[in-house]
């Protein structure tokens, strides 16, 4: 074994247990903004109706990550991303249109059915 400067190993079995922790007063803050949103450990997902208000709440969350909590966001994998297709914990997800009402269902695929 090396000691580690800081952090656990990426991949290992304490990482999400460690995330659901730490992370729960992130899922408080959300709530109380009264976002709709999904997380498993450290990924999370969250669903607003324009791009201007996604913006704004990139920046504050963001902030609060970083202030509050301690933890460095990771810039490279932090977007803002159109819900027409898109993937969270190897779950891809695509709307689905009826004539009558717009994006009512969502199909969800696992990513290992297209791998194959």
């Amino acid at each position: 074994m090396t000691p580690r400067p800081k952090g656990t190993p990426q991949g290992g079995p304490l990482s999400p247990l460690l995330s659901n922790i730490l992370l729960n007063e992130l899922d408080q803050e959300l709530m109380s903004r009264g976002l709709c949103f999904v997380r498993y450990a450290d990924d999370c997902s969250i669903f607003l109706r324009s791009l201007r208000s996604a913006r704004r709440v990139k920046r504050s969350i963001t902030k609060f990550i970083e202030g509050r909590l301690c933890l460095k966001v990771n810039e490279e994998k932090t977007g803002i991303r159109r819900p027409v297709r898109f993937e969270l914990l190897g779950y891809g997800f695509v709307p689905t249109y009826r004539k009558e009402r717009r994006a009512s269902t969502i199909y969800v695929y696992h990513r290992r059915v297209f791998d194959d």
